[in-house]
């Protein structure tokens, strides 16, 4: 009878461990992550501007167009390039995918930029400019009686002239810089939402070796 229970009771236990190996066997490792859902991107440029996205590894581009590229891939960072056939600049900046979007490419005005850039740089170094022709007349005026002379109250009036030149011309001139500066504007992003659980989604994506291929996600 002792023998009976005793080889029930390993049984039991050799089933339960069985088990619970099965169980950890079925748990996934603490460092994987689901795969991420590809994005849908659309771009839409000037007619004249042609466009290539890589992603910021530089393998094999994603999309290449003209005017407008429309495509699928996979969360992450990219690089665009532009050429503009009408004029002939060449342009580049970062991309961030996040999530399904459309972009409107600015290429900026170069001139303007320009221009902007050395307003601002003038206007600050003009406001500099009046500090100094302002102070000898300022430390001056402290003094018992007024100490300042006509040559530094003279330097005092060029000064605020400065001042106040430099403070209409750098505001000004920065923000022709920023704003005529190359730049994606985001038109529309939409993220996954409840109604989206059920989908499967196919695109061209980067395959990292210097080819594309398609890769397909799904959501149940």
């Amino acid at each position: 009878m002792n023998s009976r229970v005793a080889i029930a009771s390993g049984a039991s236990a050799l089933s339960i461990f069985v088990l619970a190996a099965s169980a950890r066997a079925q748990t996934p490792p603490p460092d994987w992550y689901p795969p991420p859902y590809l994005a849908h991107v659309s771009i839409h440029a000037a007619p004249s501007a042609e466009l290539s996205v890589r992603p910021a590894n530089g393998s094999a581009p994603v999309a290449h167009c003209i005017e407008y590229c429309d495509f699928w891939t996979l969360p992450g960072r990219y690089t665009l390039y532009s050429v503009d056939h009408s004029t002939g600049e060449r342009k580049d900046l970062s991309l961030r995918i996040k999530q399904s979007s459309r972009f409107e490419f600015e290429p900026g005005d170069d001139s303007a930029r320009n221009a902007g850039l050395a307003l601002g740089i003038g206007g600050s170094a003009a406001i500099v400019t009046g500090f100094i022709l302002i102070l000898p007349a300022a430390l001056s005026s402290m003094c018992e009686g007024d100490c300042s002379t006509a040559g530094e109250r003279e330097a005092a009036g060029i000064g605020v002239g400065f001042l106040l030149a430099g403070a209409i011309a750098t505001p000004i001139g920065w923000t022709m810089f920023v704003h005529n500066r190359p730049r994606l504007k985001l038109v529309e992003a939409s993220a996954l939402t409840p109604d989206d659980t059920s989908q499967v989604r196919v695109g061209v994506v980067s395959l990292g070796a210097g080819g594309l291929g398609f890769g397909a996600s799904g959501k149940f």
